[in-house]
């Protein structure tokens, strides 16, 4: 247990559909370790999870409901199954199979914006969240999500908590958007991967959860579709790499290179998590303690004051 005075630590959780569950085993053992989240800032993946704590602090009973949720009917409707490729796209019928999918994909693509409806995602947060504002909640909370027109990151913490919270997992193309005003409001890492700089600020000491998907060598099926999704991954890594230096501690689960909507993995990204944690607990709790000393609170007190 860290003995923490009046020192306050945040949490940081980033987007990644179905690796979010790796979150939910970093939570379970900060809390069986009595380390006290005093604020947390979520993405997507991560503004649910973080929802959840924020509401119960009992990350035993996130993964129960979790558990449920996914074997009731609401998630079987969001049709996400429907994105986890085969397990041999190297076969040539599946290679076919491939070529016909991305040509119906591509003619899709250009006619509409989206594949699921809002309300879909709604009914499943609603189902998800025990507490339906951020008023409710036991920690404060903050989650964030993309205005796709001018770039900017929105910031939501008061009001109406689905709603922020299915604003921020409305991943693009996927997901209806959000249109409010001139606005068009998608998921929250379109901009922001991992929200620790809106944490940073809040809090003395910050720790990052990184589930993004990590860059492979293997580029077999090279394809025109296949570079640009390279080229886009590379580029949201390294954006999120630089984000994550502004944390004191960054914990990563391993989570490979398995896609946002492998929620049948969910036993394995929970596990990782786990894992991952126990593993940075040691640095945790030395580079607090480091964080807590005389000198380094007074040299963060001046300069917030000479900001």
């Amino acid at each position: 247990m860290l003995k923490k005075g009046k020192q306050t630590i945040g949490i940081a959780l980033g987007g990644g559909g179905a690796r979010g569950a790796a979150h939910i085993g970093v939570l379970q053992v900060l809390h069986s370790e009595n380390i006290q989240v005093d604020r947390i800032v979520g993405t997507s993946a991560g503004a649910v999870i973080g929802a959840m704590y924020a509401a119960k602090e009992d990350p035993q009973w996130i993964e129960k409901r979790f558990r449920e949720f996914l074997e009731s009917k609401m998630f079987k409707g969001l049709g996400t199954e429907r994105m986890v490729k085969g397990s041999d796209p190297h076969s040539p019928i599946s290679q076919i199979a491939k070529k016909v999918h991305d040509q119906f994909v591509f003619i899709m693509s250009l006619n509409k914006t989206f594949i699921i409806k809002k309300e879909r995602l709604k009914t499943a947060f609603n189902f998800l969240l025990p507490v339906k504002t951020f008023e409710e909640l036991k920690i404060p909370l903050q989650v964030t999500a993309t205005d796709i027109q001018t770039g900017e990151i929105q910031v939501y913490s008061s009001g109406d908590l689905l709603e922020a919270v299915v604003r921020s997992s409305s991943i693009p193309g996927y997901v209806e958007p959000t249109f409010q005003d001139n606005k068009i409001i998608v998921d929250g890492g379109v901009g922001l991967p991992n929200p620790v700089s809106i944490l940073k600020p809040l809090v003395d000491f910050t720790i990052a959860v990184d589930v993004k998907r990590k860059i492979v060598p293997d580029l077999a099926d090279l394809n025109i579709f296949e570079i640009l999704q390279r080229s886009e991954l590379v580029g949201y890594t390294k954006l999120l790499d630089n984000l994550l230096k502004e944390a004191d501690i960054v914990i990563k689960p391993d989570i490979m290179n398995d896609h946002w909507s492998h929620f049948n993995l969910f036993d394995k990204f929970l596990t990782n998590g786990i894992s991952a944690a126990n593993e940075q607990l040691p640095d945790i709790i030395s580079k607090f303690s480091k964080s807590n000393s005389w000198s380094n609170r007074f040299k963060r007190w001046f300069d917030q004051k000479t900001l």
